[in-house]
């Protein structure tokens, strides 16, 4: 929802909601209180209102609602049905008392019980009014960012499908020049395989939200050999990944993209200093980092397109569970991410 928009139906509640309480005082009651009293007493008890709202809707609300904390948005919500009668206690019988010398409720009315008890009918109202307007602005967001994602989608399925030159003309031809080759260059002909296999598996894996884990890196190793035999084996890379436990699914096509990155800035035919590429699995988890040395007049695009679909396409699958660091120093780059495995 956006700010502005969110603002104005806030403000349009609150002049309903002061305007309503305010005609339900004049028509039910005869207040024959000071005008001094009465208006510190209208203040405090509508500021009180704002408290508990605000509370709720921007701060109890966004940390348990998504991420379905339904025990502790329960003890939140109690807790605030106690804290609205504590605050007005202190508000109206402390303060207001000691300015204008004058309770709200009388000496019965202000034990504890029934105090609770006359304040539960305003308390529960505003935190329905809050919750009620943290789902109305959830749902609305929720709704944009899927009705982003699929046109994002959809944008993205049209580019390939604007790139694709026959994709089973390339795999045919590639494997011919494979079949010729096999027994000349069987170098030529092994780089021919591989480079079919990564066309394969960014064209038809690309179409799957999730892959195997161990396709995930045979890609990735692809990439890193035929880089290698692009530079007549001058780069300095190592690439460390597990043997086992490979069976697990991962997003697909999210590692590559730091693989890239080293490969495109770092300095890759110093043996001091090589790309080191590590990927371990532990409690169902996925821990993947890259480091790599670069020039100094070489400068990472940290906040650039690359990384920001990335951060976005973690933040959608992984809300709260992912973890992703990327740490420059004077002279080395270095990412770590974190995410959970599937089975």
């Amino acid at each position: 929802m956006a700010k502005k928009k969110e603002i104005l139906y806030h403000v349009i509640f609150w002049v309903l909601f002061i305007g309503m309480d305010q005609l339900l005082e004049a028509v039910t009651h005869q207040n024959q209180n000071p005008f001094f009293w009465t208006s510190l007493q209208s203040f405090a008890f509508t500021f009180l209102h704002f408290i508990i709202f605000y509370l709720n809707y921007s701060l109890i609300c966004p940390k348990t609602i998504p991420y379905k904390k339904w025990k502790l948005f329960a003890v939140a919500q109690f807790l605030l049905i106690l804290l609205f009668p504590a605050l007005r206690y202190f508000g109206e019988e402390v303060m207001i008392y000691n300015i204008t010398g004058m309770h709200n409720y009388s000496l019965d009315s202000r034990n504890f019980i029934y105090y609770i008890y006359d304040n539960s009918y305003y308390v529960v109202r505003i935190i329905l009014f809050s919750v009620v307007f943290y789902f109305i602005k959830y749902s609305w967001n929720t709704n944009r960012q899927v009705t982003q994602l699929q046109l994002e989608k959809k944008q993205a399925e049209l580019q390939v499908l604007k790139n694709q030159l026959s994709p089973h003309f390339l795999f045919n031809t590639l494997n011919s020049f494979y079949a010729d080759l096999y027994d000349t260059q069987p170098k030529v002909a092994n780089d021919i395989l591989k480079l079919s296999e990564m066309l394969r598996y960014v064209t038809y894996e690309n179409e799957n939200d999730m892959v195997l884990l161990k396709d995930e890196i045979e890609f990735v190793q692809h990439y890193i050999d035929l880089l290698k035999r692009r530079f007549d084996d001058t780069i300095s890379v190592t690439f460390l990944y597990p043997e086992t436990s490979l069976a697990y699914r991962i997003p697909s096509l999210l590692l590559i993209h730091f693989v890239e990155n080293a490969f495109k800035h770092g300095v890759l035919q110093d043996e001091a200093t090589p790309v080191v590429i590590n990927l371990t699995t532990e409690n169902n988890q996925l821990n993947f980092s890259v480091t790599n040395s670069f020039e100094k007049s070489e400068h990472y695009d940290e906040p650039g397109i690359g990384h920001k679909n990335i951060r976005q396409r973690l933040a959608l699958l992984y809300p709260d569970n992912h973890e992703l660091k990327i740490i420059e120093h004077e002279k080395t780059y270095h990412i770590t991410l974190k995410i959970p495995l599937q089975q």
